[in-house]
């Protein structure tokens, strides 16, 4: 068994069955190229307007999208779950360079191939194609709708809004734990530090979250009440 198939053998079930429905028509000579790429936590490896040379498909860990050109803002926009291919936007619309400056949030892990490589598989694989375009279009509505939540929402509601967000994405065994600081949560959310905290201190007085340590630990019990928090607030959020 070669050390790719084996590291999606040994993923999530959701994560194992996309890979491979993704790359049912794979050829052999793609899988052969794949190199598995670990990264810790708070590693750029995408950077906006650098040449697109290389694919990164996430299989393990929580990448996010940063925006830094307003100055002295720094705007965590978007976050990408497994499995998520980056690099793959920009060859089907034709751009040569990157169009986002992407960060590992958590120590990931990749399958990284060349761009030319994937052109050539994409070329051959219309399967792949329509799966790809999917994921695509499933991101961007989701990106849409969830910056024209934001635009409406204000202060702790963003925040609640945020935590249900990263239930449905991150749940494991109907438990999420975010490991993110209150800056990290503040580039998320477009409040201020302070305005943070203090709305994360009273939504642990309040039961609607638990901490260990620096960790937030959100559980089913728990993301039912966020829901309905924001179901007050916004209909049809799922």
């Amino acid at each position: 068994m070669s050390e790719v198939t084996e590291l999606i053998n040994g993923l999530h079930t959701k994560e194992r069955d996309y890979l491979n429905n993704y790359l049912a028509n794979a050829p052999k000579w793609l899988m052969e190229s794949f190199q598995i790429v670990r990264m810790k936590k708070n590693t750029a490896f995408i950077h906006e307007n650098a040449h697109v040379d290389t694919v990164f498909i996430l299989v393990e860990g929580l990448v996010k999208a940063t925006d830094y050109r307003v100055y002295e803002i720094v705007y965590d926009y978007a976050r990408f779950y497994p499995v998520e291919a980056f690099g793959a936007m920009e060859f089907l619309m034709g751009y040569e360079k990157y169009k986002t400056t992407l960060v590992t949030e958590t120590d990931c892990c990749f399958l990284r191939v060349s761009k030319d490589q994937f052109a050539k598989w994409m070329l051959t694989d219309i399967h792949a194609v329509l799966e790809q375009v999917k994921a695509m279009g499933r991101h961007l509505l989701e990106q849409v709708r969830k910056e024209r939540l934001f635009l409406l929402l204000q202060g702790t509601d963003r925040i609640f809004l945020l935590f249900q967000q990263f239930y449905q994405d991150m749940a494991y065994h109907k438990v999420c734990k975010i490991r993110l600081s209150g800056k990290e949560l503040s580039n998320s959310t477009g409040l201020s530090l302070k305005t943070v905290n203090r709305c994360v201190k009273k939504m642990a007085e309040k039961g609607y979250i638990s901490k260990e340590g620096r960790t937030i630990v959100i559980d089913w019990e728990q993301y039912l009440k966020i829901k309905a928090v924001i179901a007050e607030k916004i209909d049809e959020v799922e």
